[in-house]
């Protein structure tokens, strides 16, 4: 229940089609109407997003923001200052030294050790101190730990903590701003989510507005540490219609939810638009036969795989996927994921080796078609990347000798053997490329496979972005398709997603997502404050160290039995195994039943599953593997019926 004296917070769900950015963007407009003297922060998550915002919003009082930008531009005044640098080796001083003594003698790291030496004649502590005068944002998903460049999730982390150090900060935005909207909360960083609780919440006259829907929440980037402040926001507004699809998956849907606050309403346009093949749970053994069906009677049919290497196999890019899949800045738990790096052909690409490949595929598709002045301008708009001075035309023979450059470059990109390096020594051999771009690429030893493999994969990869025919389940927020078939899979991959697991529960159980998440978010809360107090993750738990905590974990366990005792989803999931603990406990019982990752996968199943659905307009399919239902495949079959799909073994 909202206290009835906080009427300043306001949090209103916003489902897959229901109009969110159209709805935002006329709150924009009638505050602007109404109160065309108070000033706007719009909060959004991609540089697209907050373009479609600003359309038709001509007001200097409106201002719209990438989160990165805004947190950026906040505390960016206070990079030099000495209580910022003095934070930022409370928060990094021991990560530094180290990686300076290497203990692991790890190759990648003593190359970057290497290069700092030859940068700078010495390595240690004292000296980073001198040299380290001022932090910056590089945005890049990693931190350049002895330059002081904080990476996407660093930054955020960073700017929290340094208003928490100094609340004064948070004056600039309750001070500038009377309306404060955030979009897609759901993949907001709880840093963020807690810096504007912060500001608006003893200041009633400026108001904080999120937006977005809880089961899109499929990046774990955020951590269930805000839930009880969520509790304080006004929640009576919603956006009940589903402009999207039509009226027989909307009800899909509204079942998949299972939760009367978050009912959706087809549009009148598309209440009575009939499909054309109801929605079908189709259970087979053979995914290649069914897929082919379905592409064959719809043509543009959307297919979501969950295994990414299916994907990237297809498109011809398998090598590019495998080497950023092994990156650790995109591993699980980290902002962005591979598919993120590889799907994206926009400036708000998150990796700058990527976004700048699939930048030179562009321009040189435009050059073989000969379209030369539009490769210049795209090109001086580029100014991250290139000398302006190397793209001055003002002469005849500028042309001339630019000419010649692309060329040179376009006849290494033809070539079906360069590599990604041969490609960019090119330019670097031209003196094209500005030199702090191409040491921000050499400085992160995780590119070194990178550089070895084809560009054709780059292109084949560009193909693809510029006429998706398939994607994966991970991909599912996106455009939506009139047609789409949703092939359901595991993964033990980032993230862990247990599909089958989630059927099985789903299956037997009578869930809402509310529910589940309540559960899932009290479970990690007492795990990880297990894991503080024992001082070591459960992954990590050895009989040596088991030895040291067994009665901390017993105790733990009995409190866990007891909390959950009437919970139905933890006696699904847990109860047997936290039994098992309790009559036989040991470091393999421990390490088994004190972990996150069942429930998470399962959770991340559940939305993945919804979301993917969600992307369907008209037709909806779904292909389960008959041989992994098999000990659930009557309940399975019931549960799916009662919620709208029909059941057959093919289309």
């Amino acid at each position: 229940m909202v206290n009835a004296t906080i009427n300043n917070k306001f949090l209103i769900n916003a489902p897959a089609g229901s109009g969110k950015t159209t709805s935002i963007r006329n709150y924009l407009k009638n505050i602007y109407l109404k109160h065309p003297e108070s000033k706007v922060l719009c909060i959004t998550y991609t540089n697209r997003a907050a373009e479609e915002l600003k359309k038709d919003l001509d007001s200097s009082n409106i201002f719209v923001s990438t989160i990165h930008s805004y947190i950026h531009e906040l505390i960016k005044p206070f990079f030099a200052q000495k209580e910022a640098l003095d934070l930022y080796w409370t928060l990094y001083g021991e990560k530094i030294s180290n990686r300076i003594n290497n203990a692991e003698n790890d190759e990648k790291i003593a190359e970057g050790n290497q290069y700092y030496i030859e940068k700078f004649g010495s390595l240690s502590v004292d000296i980073i101190k001198v040299n380290l005068i001022e932090l910056s944002y590089g945005e890049t998903p990693f931190t350049s730990l002895y330059s002081g460049r904080l990476s996407h999730d660093d930054l955020l982390m960073f700017a929290y903590l340094l208003t928490e150090k100094y609340p004064v900060i948070l004056r600039k935005i309750r001070d500038k701003y009377n309306y404060i909207f955030i979009d897609e909360y759901q993949d907001t960083s709880a840093y963020v989510l807690k810096m504007f609780y912060n500001a608006v919440k003893n200041k009633t006259d400026v108001k904080l507005y999120l937006l977005g829907d809880r089961m899109q929440q499929i990046y774990h980037n955020y951590d269930g540490s805000f839930e009880e402040s969520f509790k304080e926001f006004d929640v009576s507004q919603r956006l009940e219609t589903n402009h999207r699809s039509i009226g027989k998956i909307i009800t899909i849907l509204n079942n998949i939810y299972n939760s009367d606050e978050f009912i959706q309403k087809p549009s009148e346009d598309n209440k009575n638009v009939e499909p054309d093949i109801s929605p079908k749970v189709i259970i087979n053994s053979n995914s290649k036969d069914i897929i082919a069906l379905a592409q064959n009677k719809f043509p543009q049919i959307l297919t979501l795989y969950l295994m990414n290497k299916e994907k990237y196999g297809e498109i011809g890019a398998l090598n590019l996927y495998e080497c950023y899949n092994n990156m650790e800045m995109y591993s699980f738990g980290k902002k962005y994921t591979p598919s993120d790096v590889l799907s994206d052909l926009s400036d708000d690409n998150p990796d700058i080796l990527m976004k700048f490949l699939l930048f030179v595929d562009k321009i040189f598709t435009l050059y073989s078609n000969g379209n030369y002045g539009s490769v210049i301008s795209t090109c001086k708009r580029q100014i991250k990347y290139f000398n302006a001075s190397s793209l001055n035309l003002q002469h005849h023979n500028d042309k001339k000798s630019l000419k010649e450059k692309f060329d040179f470059l376009k006849a290494i990109y033809d070539n079906e053997e360069s590599s990604v390096k041969n490609l960019i020594d090119g330019f670097e051999q031209l003196g094209i490329l500005k030199e702090d771009f191409t040491n921000k690429l050499y400085e992160n030893s995780e590119y070194t496979n990178v550089f070895d493999i084809s560009f054709v994969e780059v292109k084949n990869l560009s193909a693809y972005l510029n006429n998706p025919y398939i994607s994966t389940q991970h991909g599912v927020k996106g455009e939506s398709h009139t047609s789409v078939i949703f092939v359901s899979n595991d993964s033990n991959n980032n993230p862990n997603v247990r599909m089958y697991s989630f059927f099985e529960l789903w299956s037997k159980l009578d869930f809402s997502l509310p529910e589940f998440e309540d559960f899932y978010y009290s479970f990690v809360h007492i795990i990880t404050e297990l894991e503080s107090k024992i001082g070591l993750k459960i992954n990590d738990l050895t009989k040596d160290t088991y030895a040291g905590c067994s009665d901390t974990l017993k105790q733990y366990c009995e409190f866990i039995l007891e909390k959950y005792k009437d919970n139905k989803i933890f006696e699904s999931i847990y109860q047997k195994d936290f039994l098992a603990f309790n009559s036989k406990p040991n470091v393999t019982n421990a390490r088994k039943v004190f972990k996150v990752s069942k429930v998470e996968g399962i959770l991340t199943a559940y939305k993945l599953f919804y979301v993917g659905c969600s992307r369907a307009r008209k037709n909806l399919l779904i292909y389960v593997d008959e041989t992994k239902i098999s000990n659930f495949k009557k309940e399975f079959i019931e549960k799916v019926e009662a919620i709208g799909f029909s059941v057959g073994d093919t289309l």
